[in-house]
């Protein structure tokens, strides 16, 4: 009898106090988005996001890696041509990351330069087209 008594208390000191919380208030306007959201200027041309497995270590573990380049061409011929061949490119692109184990892409500085010397010498490779530059758009490694 004594604990059902201690109980009942010890439910109604918790029903009274959540009787008496007030509801939250917003007092600011939203917070902004975590991503940047660009569009692609016309002398660049976007790849699609690359979704892939990166080998971890010998014992066959993968983690995932996806990556999102733009790329800039050396001038109007070079984005024709890499525009043309965009699928040669892609398939490429994932075959040479795969030769790529994880240590290559983990480090927060090496990482995304390792990137893109990589995607550039890949589409040079592929389809011809001269590269300035690749932009990292995003590259997640999970």
């Amino acid at each position: 009898m004594k604990h059902s008594v201690v109980f009942a208390a010890v439910l109604l000191a918790a029903l009274s106090c959540g009787a008496e919380a007030k509801p939250r208030q917003d007092t600011g306007p939203p917070l902004p988005k975590n991503e940047i959201e660009a569009r692609v200027p016309s002398n660049y041309l976007a790849l699609p996001r690359i979704h892939l497995p990166v080998e971890v270590d010998e014992n066959r573990r993968y983690r995932a890696l996806d990556l999102e380049v733009w790329l800039l061409p050396k001038d109007e011929d070079n984005l024709a041509i890499a525009r043309s061949s965009k699928k040669a490119i892609m398939q490429a692109l994932k075959s040479d990351l795969a030769s790529f184990r994880w240590e290559a892409f983990e480090d927060a500085k090496e990482g995304p330069e390792v990137a893109k010397k990589f995607v550039m010498e890949s589409v040079e490779r592929s389809c011809g087209a001269k590269i300035n530059d690749v932009m990292i758009k995003s590259m997640v490694l999970k």
